[in-house]
Formats: structure tokens, sequence, C-alpha cells
């Protein structure tokens, strides 16, 4: 099964590496990409759903071995990669046809019930906690975490009490030639390619990290 899943995931990063690029020779077919509820909308949720199941299978497996450090930080990614999901679809908002609440119609951007897409106080949440905050960790994470793993002996002591899966350097490699892909192409809504390709590298890392003993399928 890990196999099928790299395979997988390397398919969606080339898939959305593809789209990208197809801004300059067919606008049409990019626009039908990252068009809300699209296929790489879906795909990033669906990809979300899968860490958060895998995670919750090694969870149950192995719990009573591991420390507190370590249940708390699994739980945390059990959850928010489940939460990452419900918030891709609206929390099925629009699958079963529901309606917002007047609090989401009066404060989302998009009149959804999602908490990423709110504006409160004319703060959008989106920028301050889903962009800029995750792109903060994210950037500490692919760029500096594997450096810090070799030279620095207490943050590898944190890294094995939580069993933070750390990035191989090719990881980092794909992330940042990606992500450059993805600046080249002068569209807001190219961000829901990138987040798509960065779950995908991101289910990689977690099952084939720098330190293999925290593969998330044992």
């Amino acid at each position: 099964m890990e196999r099928f899943i790299k395979i997988l995931m390397y398919v969606v990063i080339a898939a959305g590496v593809i789209a990208a690029s197809s801004f300059y020779f067919s606008e049409g077919f990019y626009h039908k990409m990252v068009a809300e509820d699209g296929p790489f909308e879906n795909i990033t949720a669906a990809v979300l759903l899968l860490i958060s199941v895998l995670f919750s299978g090694r969870f149950i497996k192995t719990w009573k071995t591991r420390n507190k450090f370590w249940i708390i930080l699994s739980l945390i990614i059990i959850l928010g990669a489940f939460f990452g999901f419900g918030e891709e679809i609206s929390w099925g908002q629009r699958i079963f046809a529901l309606e917002s609440g007047d609090f989401f119609t009066q404060n989302n951007l998009q009149g959804e019930t999602n908490l990423h897409n709110l504006e409160v106080g004319g703060v959008n949440l989106n920028k301050l906690i889903f962009s800029r905050g995750l792109i903060l960790v994210f950037g500490f994470y692919f760029l500096l975490s594997l450096i810090l793993f070799h030279r620095w002996f207490f943050f590898r002591r944190l890294v094995d009490m939580f069993g933070i899966q750390i990035p191989k350097f090719k990881y980092t490699v794909i992330m940042l030639l990606c992500t450059g892909i993805i600046l080249m192409v002068p569209d807001l809504r190219i961000w829901e390619l990138w987040e798509t390709i960065f779950v995908a590298i991101l289910l990689l890392v977690f099952l084939e990290p720098y330190n293999e003993k925290e593969k998330l399928i044992i």
C-alpha cells in the first residue's frame, strides 16, 4: 500500500505542475482545474483525509508504547488533517445542499460554512493564519529542520520526543521547485494548486521521513 500511495502522490504533484503550466497555453482548462469545488480542491481534501486516516491507524497500533508528547502531536495531526479536510469541502455544505447560518453569511467571504474564509473585524483569517502562519511554520519545517536535526542536539531530542517526521533533502527540493513554478503564475487561484502539491509532498515526507523510525506506515 505504501508504494501505491507514493506513486499516487507523485502523480498528483506532476498533475498540479501541469495544471499550473496550462495557464499559459489553455486558460479555460486552467480555470476548470482551480475552480471552487474543482478537481484539485477535492484532491486536497482527499489527501488530508488520507493523512488523518493513516495517522489514526498508526496511533491505534502504537500509542501504548509511546510517550505523552508523541500522543499529543499525533492527535493534533489527526484532528488537524481532518479539520483541513472538512474546511476544503466546507463541511459538506455543497455536497448536502446546506445553507450557511447568519454568522457565516455575514462574515465569510464566500458565504460558506468554514473558518478559513472568515473575515472578522476586517481581519482575513485565511491570510493571517492559514496562509502566513502556515507558510512560516512549514517554511521552517522544509528549509531548516533537517539541518537542525544534524547540528543541534536539543532539537534532535525534541524531534525524537514528539516523533516528528523530518523531510529528506529531495522533498525540500521538490517543494521549492514546485513553489517556484506556482509563483510564476499571475493568478490568485493558483494557490489551490499549491495547496494540493503541498499536502501531497507532506504525505510523502510522512511515508518516507529522514528519521525512518517515524515512518507513517509501519
